[in-house]
């Protein structure tokens, strides 16, 4: 799962799954999308920290935990509900206020009433929380060296892990396209703190990214394909599982 922190929650995609005429209701206002699901997230995030502020640092299961802060914090399922049903009523909220209609006041209400639901889900379901937050990494940089395979358009991700061997969330795609007699070489770029090693997923189709080392690359070097070229390996991971879990009630779970 992604981190909070990591970027975009929800896409204008899973937004249409829910309101299909979303895109010109969007055109005819002038509603950019892009940031209501920018706004939402930062509301979202104002309440967070508030909540987990309040529930200060703990000792769970032994493990000595630092404050708990928006940075630990991973998208589970409600959470995901939550910003895509609030970034719904801030689109309608906007279109009502504008129009006055009260076909977009019902929709707005029943968006904003579908995004408190969420969020009562989330806080008693539990926040989902990670000791060791791994973001997701940047877009690697790919470059080519001399070598015997033909020409490709390669389509790659890649995908820090922790000390402990814990992938965070994959990178965008990046795309190169490579001369004859030549092979890929990708780079993982900004490495964070805690970093130790990367994953490196490629294809020749976009979507059919695959691992191809066979051993985690050392963070600060890079990954050069073989001159065997491409394997297939499992596809890309979604990143990091809660190690626990932070309830409104106090409580804490064990992931």
């Amino acid at each position: 799962m992604a981190l909070f922190t990591d970027g975009t929650i929800s896409t204008i995609d899973e937004l249409l799954a829910y309101e299909s005429s979303l895109l010109d209701v969007a055109r005819t206002e002038r509603i950019d999308l892009t940031v209501k699901l920018v706004l939402a997230r930062q509301e979202i995030g104002i309440q967070l920290a508030m909540f987990l502020l309040e529930r200060g640092s703990g000792d769970w299961a032994g493990i000595a935990w630092p404050a708990l802060e928006l940075k630990r914090v991973v998208v589970t399922a409600p959470l995901k509900k939550w910003h895509i049903f609030h970034t719904l009523a801030l689109v309608y909220r906007d279109v009502y206020n504008s129009q006055l209609n009260d076909r977009y006041k019902g929709k707005w209400k029943e968006y904003h009433r579908l995004a408190q639901w969420a969020a009562q889900a989330l806080y008693r379901i539990g926040v989902g929380i990670v000791a060791d937050p791994v973001v997701q990494a940047a877009k690697p940089s790919l470059s080519s060296v001399a070598g015997p395979l033909p020409g490709a358009t390669y389509y790659v991700r890649a995908a820090w892990l922790n000390a402990s061997g814990v992938e965070g969330n994959p990178s965008e795609l990046a795309v190169l396209s490579t001369g004859t007699n030549t092979l890929l070489v990708v780079q993982a770029v900004n490495p964070p703190a805690n970093a130790r090693w990367f994953n490196v997923y490629v294809g020749l189709k976009l979507g059919n990214e695959t691992l191809q080392n066979a051993t985690p690359v050392a963070a600060g070097t890079a990954w050069t394909l073989p001159a065997t070229g491409l394997k297939q390996g499992g596809a890309p991971g979604a990143g990091q599982e809660p190690d626990s879990y932070v309830r409104a009630s106090g409580g804490f779970l064990r992931g």
